[in-house]
């Protein structure tokens, strides 16, 4: 039977694992053998338990890439890599090409969370400071007024109130959407979906510049990989197609793989599609006729990559000034709202 993970590999996790078993294959050290010393520095013990078990079943002679997927904690790519990696005696080069593929996930994704994160963070702090501004700094200037026997203004009286209204407003808000937030992470865990969400996610990566270039990014890889690996054109781009998770993207490559099915060239049928820009396409075109179109496609993906970062940098760099300059507007009207009146009652006093 089967030792299945608690859990799928996390990119890291795989681009570690795909790179110790390239270095055992070009080690020409037996398979069976380097997945038992793996297991020996397992984090957990259900790898531990899954790592002795792929060995087991290697050394009698089961496939490697069918045993990766019995055990479930791989993704279908990496399984149909292996397999062509078997089929081809280029195990050891495709799996030292997977860890780079999903080093490179990971660390795209580690961009990701910190650009999602980062504004975050800000718009709470933003939350917090007029929350405490409102609750605990302005009650005090009322009691001020009272105790000199004076007034508040009708503005600050209102920011006062408004301020009351607004705080509690986020609060609430906040809450549910953590609450939101909570019920699909912990849904997603247990395999449920949100058709309104994915609808949602959906638009979102139609629209976002960061989800086209990972996108992109995403497909010239794979589709390096399956070419350099000697997959047909038509089955790499099948095989890229599951992966971007895009679905403008997908819906160029199934295009484009219409179109090469009717007899086009592969340059004519990604010009057609519009996945290309016209810089990209030059190079496309070049690599068809010189027969190095692997290679092309690993500069395009670079090119993504680096669009990709670029665009996270930006939204980044456009957010910050932004969220401070509301911060600094909110908080200093506000004070000024309830002190130059409180400097004119001071000064009528002395």
């Amino acid at each position: 039977m089967a030792k299945k993970m608690e859990r799928k590999y996390s990119y890291e996790e795989l681009s570690a694992f795909c790179l110790q078993i390239s270095l055992l294959l070009g080690s020409a050290i037996p398979l069976d053998e380097g997945l038992s010393i793996m297991a020996e520095d397992a984090a957990t013990e259900s790898e531990k338990e899954m790592l002795l078990y792929i060995s087991e079943e290697v050394e009698l002679g089961e496939p490697f890439a069918e045993v990766l997927e019995k055990t479930e904690a791989f993704p279908p790519y990496v399984v149909r890599m292996a397999k062509l990696g078997q089929q081809t005696g280029t195990l050891d080069q495709i799996m030292e090409s997977l860890s780079v593929y999903y080093e490179k996930e990971n660390a795209l994704l580690r961009s990701i969370r910190n650009a999602v994160t980062y504004p975050i963070i800000m718009v709470f702090m933003l939350l917090v400071v007029l929350f405490v501004l409102f609750i605990k700094v302005m009650p005090i200037f009322e009691d001020v007024y009272a105790q000199l026997g004076a007034q508040i203004s009708p503005v600050s009286k209102s920011a006062i109130q408004l301020g009351g209204i607004f705080s509690g407003a986020a609060l609430a808000v906040s809450c549910v959407l953590a609450a939101v937030v909570a019920v699909i992470w912990i849904a997603s865990k247990f395999g449920k979906k949100f058709h309104v969400v994915e609808s949602f996610m959906d638009s979102m990566k139609r629209k976002s510049k960061i989800a086209l270039a990972v996108a992109n990014r995403r497909f010239t890889s794979v589709l390096a990989l399956t070419l350099k690996s000697g997959m047909e054109l038509e089955k790499g781009m099948g095989l890229a197609q599951e992966l971007v998770e895009n679905s403008k993207v997908e819906e160029q490559i199934r295009r484009c793989g219409e179109d090469l099915e009717d007899g086009s060239s592969y340059y004519d049928a990604m010009k057609k599609t519009g996945l290309f820009s016209g810089f990209h396409i030059q190079m496309i075109k070049v690599g068809s006729r010189s027969g190095r179109l692997d290679t092309v496609m690993e500069e395009i993906s670079k090119d993504y990559e680096q669009q990709a970062d670029n665009a996270i940098d930006n939204m980044i760099a456009r957010f910050e000034p932004t969220v401070v300059a509301v911060l600094a507007v909110s908080v200093g009207l506000i004070l000024l709202s309830v002190m130059l009146p409180l400097v004119g009652v001071l000064s009528a006093i002395g």
